[in-house]
């Protein structure tokens, strides 16, 4: 990939970095939210519309959900503003991002070395928050001043959770998983694969100071998958990696001993005190029950992209084992996984998942450099893929579409050079 130019001159590169890294930023949030990129979106997309088509892939990908929606908006299991805020937001979003892959030549590696190269910026701003921080420059590191959708918070490792422009520090240390992928494979190797040496290192330290669980699960899984090899000593090495930073994180840094305490309170002990329940744990806690719920009851489609709302008011503990109103990630589900299974059943979920296991490139049995950075790609992107099911509930958060785009093509990409360079000659 380093045959490729990068410019941070180039327009698009700073497009994409905008529709990618702005949500921290809303003009208004009723009777939805209006973020700052959907004025690109808005302005770009009727103009590719008209050069390039409506394009089939895209609508293969939402007739089903179309008439699912419709179905349940008839039914009342889903509001119909909700519906076609959801859907029509989602399409018009992927509608975007497939004419920017396309507008540059369906040229995937360069799309994906400027998604790295965009969150290898959000790392150095978030180094310009550190640095205000320690020298009490407020509005170096507390971004409320110009971001209306960004939280301060306050804990981690140097004092508060490095999120940079992002609103939570979980979003950042999940955007950043390919790039710390990337990372750990360079420090691995001989290579400066999109970043140097001294880059990496900057995505790696970055994503540890959010202090976020997600980020920790996101590193020990790019050491596993950099090594090439998923053999018994390397699983071995890599629990105990994974031990040793789990009690390190547990004893010094008290907002993740809490969430800890919090999930065992909840899973183990089934403790619905104020202090298992008041926070993150009892809300992933909480979708979780109500998606099974909704999945008992509509268990092929599900209810309806935008329905985990209505599903929410319909199941959820807030009104049954807990005494006070606690309702975060009402619309979300806090887990793609949950509102995957919520909105669009167990066909939806098998979708997803067929998608992440069939472009998964895990070994390369051919001594190709472009088969090699399709297996690389492919590889930082399924971890991205893992903690967003884990942890995200938004599909349009923070270019995610976009990704999975990337991550199909890259796959095809890989497919057709290994037929054209080694399957037609050697069948």
């Amino acid at each position: 990939m380093n045959d490729l130019n990068f410019s941070y001159k180039n327009s698009w590169f700073w497009v994409l970095f905008v529709v990618f890294f702005s949500s921290g930023f809303v003009f208004f949030k009723v009777p939805f939210e209006f973020y700052f990129h959907y004025i690109i979106i808005i302005f770009l997309t009727p103009l590719y519309f008209f050069k390039y088509g409506f394009p089939k892939l895209v609508i293969q990908l939402f007739i089903v959900p179309l008439i699912v929606g419709i179905i349940h908006i008839l039914l009342s299991n889903n509001l119909s503003f909700t519906f076609w805020k959801v859907f029509g937001g989602l399409l018009s979003v992927t509608l975007f991002f497939y004419y920017a892959i396309h507008h540059n030549n369906f040229n995937i590696r360069l799309v994906f070395k400027w998604y790295c190269k965009a969150t290898y910026l959000l790392c150095l701003i978030a180094g310009i928050q550190i640095i205000s921080f320690l020298l009490g420059i407020k509005s170096g590191y507390d971004f409320s001043w110009f971001l209306n959708k960004w939280s301060f918070v306050e804990g981690g490792i140097v004092g508060f959770r490095v999120n940079s422009l992002l609103s939570e520090p979980t979003y950042l240390a999940t955007v950043l998983a390919p790039s710390v992928f990337i990372s750990v494979k360079n420090l691995l190797s001989k290579q400066n694969f999109i970043f140097n040496k001294l880059e990496s290192i900057i995505i790696i330290l970055t994503s540890i100071l959010t202090t976020s669980s997600i980020g920790y699960l996101g590193i020990i899984a790019s050491f596993l998958l950099a090594s090439n090899t998923i053999r018994i000593r390397y699983i071995l090495i890599g629990l105990l990696i994974s031990v040793f930073s789990f009690n390190m994180a547990y004893w010094y840094v008290p907002d993740f001993r809490n969430r800890v305490d919090a999930a065992k309170g909840l899973w183990i002990d089934k403790n619905f005190s104020l202090s298992n329940t008041n926070n993150s744990s009892f809300v992933l806690y909480n979708n979780l029950h109500i998606a099974k719920e909704n999945l008992i009851n509509y268990p092929l489609f599900g209810t309806g992209l935008g329905s985990h709302e209505t599903a929410f008011k319909k199941h959820t503990l807030t009104k049954t084992v807990i005494k006070y109103d606690f309702e975060f990630n009402i619309k979300d589900g806090n887990s793609l996984f949950v509102r995957l299974s919520t909105e669009t059943g167990l066909v939806g979920l098998f979708f997803v998942f067929l998608l992440i296991y069939k472009g998964f490139i895990y070994k390369v049995k051919y001594d190709d450099e472009d088969l090699r950075l399709n297996s690389m790609i492919s590889q930082s992107l399924f971890i991205l893929f893992i903690l967003v099911l884990v942890r995200q509930g938004n599909y349009m958060l923070n270019g995610l579409p976009m990704l999975f785009l990337i991550y199909y093509y890259n796959f095809i990409e890989y497919k057709t050079t290994v037929e054209k360079k080694y399957l037609l000659i050697n069948p």
